[in-house]
């Protein structure tokens, strides 16, 4: 893989994917409601897909999963492959907690007279999984990614793992695919130290330079996760399988940060 251009594979936000899933609690919630506006930059589509995301969201507050949860992380489906569920987590600090399985569900279009806004309204009834163990000490804190970059930017962060030494895994997803863009060829797989902040890239020989695959803007979804264990991805770079592994490793013994960016 060539350091100098930032290579990935594609997000998906609904993927089937065999995990394992731990010993949790079950909460069920009924009547949760999620919405997103439709605007210039929103198609119908796309807001139904917010609002569903936004009412899961919601589901997992009301189970008591986390105060703060983000709303995209793929679909898991056991493995009779009947059941789909969703997981999700913290935004900046992620702990993935809960997964959410929906039995019921209600699209609606709503005017808003007030704002003169059409909203896609979801509403659904699910069942919340809880996993119970948790560290809650143990946390991978990221600092210094926009939300938006020019292409032809150098992408560059900074992180810092809070509790324990870990080790890292760097994964990055475009319209093309996945890569795992640390450890790589040129940085190996180094023991972080808890508390000590380090600068991505590692090393002066690495350089994640922005590129888009196409002439219109480019969405690129980024996870890291860190784990107390070496525990190795060996697995093609695809969401299914960066998911599966996520999920093999205890939820006490991995954190992590996911975050969404645009390349214009």
């Amino acid at each position: 893989m060539n350091r100098n251009q930032l290579i990935g594979w594609i997000f998906l936000l609904t993927v089937l994917v065999v995990a394992p899933l731990r010993a949790q609690n079950t909460v069920k919630v009924k009547g949760v409601q999620g919405r997103w506006q439709v605007s210039d930059n929103v198609t119908l589509k796309e807001a139904e897909e917010r609002a569903r995301m936004e009412a899961k969201k919601e589901a997992l507050r009301k189970a008591g999963v986390m105060e703060n949860v983000w709303s995209v992380f793929g679909q898991i489906s056991q493995d009779s492959g009947t059941e789909l569920h969703e997981a999700y987590s913290q935004m900046n600090v992620l702990a993935i907690g809960g997964m959410v399985n929906v039995t019921k569900e209600k699209v609606e279009e709503i005017w808003d007279t007030d704002t003169r806004s059409l909203y896609k309204v979801v509403t659904i009834d699910a069942t919340v999984q809880k996993e119970e163990k948790v560290d809650k000490s143990y946390a991978l804190e990221v600092k210094g990614v926009s939300t938006l970059y020019k292409e032809g930017d150098v992408f560059t962060c900074s992180l810092k793992v809070h509790g324990t030494d870990s080790y890292l895994k760097f994964f990055w997803f475009d319209s093309t695919g996945g890569a795992v863009l640390y450890p790589n060829d040129y940085e190996g797989n180094s023991l972080l130290e808890a508390e000590k902040e380090y600068h991505v890239p590692f090393s002066n020989a690495v350089d994640y330079r922005m590129e888009k695959q196409g002439k219109e803007s480019e969405k690129i979804n980024m996870m890291m996760v860190a784990t107390k264990e070496n525990i190795p991805f060996t697995e093609e770079v695809t969401y299914q399988n960066v998911l599966k592994w996520v999920y093999s490793i205890p939820n006490d013994k991995r954190c992590a940060f996911y975050d969404m960016i645009l390349i214009k």
